[in-house]
């Protein structure tokens, strides 16, 4: 039987699935109801199960009847802190908690794989590792996953894919894409200080606003005259703090923000030109600017062999018309990235979007509705990627 018609007899179930995680949404890190639920979908396979510590999240073992390498297969399972607002009948009945991102399609998505791959056991020269990560909205999960030693576990896993929702794509197609398809995101504080005094006296201290105003002018022109306009970056100042009062010159101002870009070099490039402009900035001032580093995950960056696997594979099963090669990056983030520091792999989109206005909506978005056409796409492509991986 071909993938895809696998994929039909388990596709009521899996939309049912899929409605109860949307109904039932946990917050990162707290995904025991849904880690329940995994290991009770899975528990009459051939999957060898086991619960990560703290009972939130799933690692399932399928080995194949032939030898070969190990592939890893990733969904996360965390909601947002989002109050829903997409009228569905099947909204969350959790105040202020939401699928928003689509984690509740990829859980699906995974298990479903998990149900398909386990009938083609007889196919698979090699194993599929399965990962059902928590944490993924925190950018804890992948971590916490990793340092259990799930890569490096037997059997030690090779490569590894995942699957993320996608509304600039029609439901159904899936979306690949060469090289890098998220950015590395990270944040940066500033802390600009001043004397204080009083306002009436300006020239008897030193003012850290207008400081504060050149710095935040002065990393605009970052991206514009330090970057190349043939690689993507993004410096966005999102808050900015100082003074207590209209007649008192302030002794502090605090500014902080986020760093998204593609290239592991610019990325550095970049931190280092925050701190320059910055603290150079302030000195001409005679005041001092205090820029601290939180580095975020890295880039994704796909591996081009896997792209030409998903290529032959959603061809094989989906057919060429549901095959789109994205025209770039997004400069989002996912920590889907740190696998990447340890194995190489690959990203891909499943396509959420229909004629219906709510399912453009950005991720993240309270009245964002995925349209479940994914679902069943995101099976058979997963499922029949991994088959072609391990033939």
């Amino acid at each position: 039987m071909r993938i895809h018609e696998m994929t039909e007899e388990i596709q009521t179930e899996m939309v049912k699935i899929r409605r109860h995680l949307h109904k039932n949404p946990e917050l990162s890190m707290q995904e025991y109801n849904t880690t329940n639920l995994v290991m009770d979908v899975l528990k009459d396979t051939a999957i060898d199960l086991q619960k990560l510590k703290g009972d939130t999240g799933v690692v399932g073992v399928l080995r194949g009847e032939g030898e070969g390498p190990t592939l890893g297969l990733r969904g996360d399972m965390d909601a947002l802190p989002i109050k829903e607002a997409t009228g569905l009948a099947f909204s969350s009945d959790k105040e202020g908690i939401m699928h928003a991102c689509g984690h509740d399609l990829h859980t699906s998505v995974l298990l479903g794989t998990a149900l398909v791959l386990n009938k083609k056991r007889e196919q698979l020269n090699g194993n599929i590792k399965f990962i059902f990560q928590p944490g993924e909205e925190v950018m804890q999960g992948a971590n916490y996953v990793i340092d259990q030693g799930v890569l490096d576990a037997e059997p030690k896993v090779d490569k590894i894919i995942c699957l993320h929702t996608w509304p600039q794509v029609d439901a159904g197609k899936i979306g690949v894409r060469k090289g890098p398809i998220m950015a590395a995101t990270d944040t940066f504080d500033i802390r600009v200080d001043g004397s204080g005094g009083h306002a009436a006296h300006p020239h008897k201290s030193t003012d850290p606003i207008p400081v504060a105003g050149q710095i935040v002018s002065g990393l605009q022109s970052i991206i514009s005259r330090r970057i190349s306009p043939l690689d993507s970056a993004v410096v966005t100042l999102g808050q900015i703090h100082g003074g207590e009062a209209n007649n008192i010159m302030a002794s502090e101002v605090r500014l902080s923000g986020t760093v998204r870009s593609l290239d592991p070099e610019v990325r550095d490039q970049i931190k280092n030109n925050i701190a320059e402009v910055s603290e150079n900035i302030a000195k001409a001032h005679d005041t001092q600017a205090e820029v601290t580093f939180h580095p975020g995950s890295p880039p994704v960056i796909n591996d081009e062999s896997l792209v030409d696997i998903m290529d032959t594979a959603v061809r094989k099963e989906l057919g060429d018309d549901n095959l789109v090669y994205l025209p770039e990056p997004s400069l989002g983030g996912e920590d889907f990235s740190f696998y990447l520091e340890h194995v190489d792999g690959m990203l891909f989109r499943i396509g959420t979007k229909n004629d219906q206005e709510q399912s453009t909506r950005s991720l993240h978005n309270p009245g964002i509705i995925f349209d479940e056409k994914a679902i069943p796409a995101g099976i058979t492509a997963m499922s029949s990627f991994a088959v072609e991986f391990l033939k």
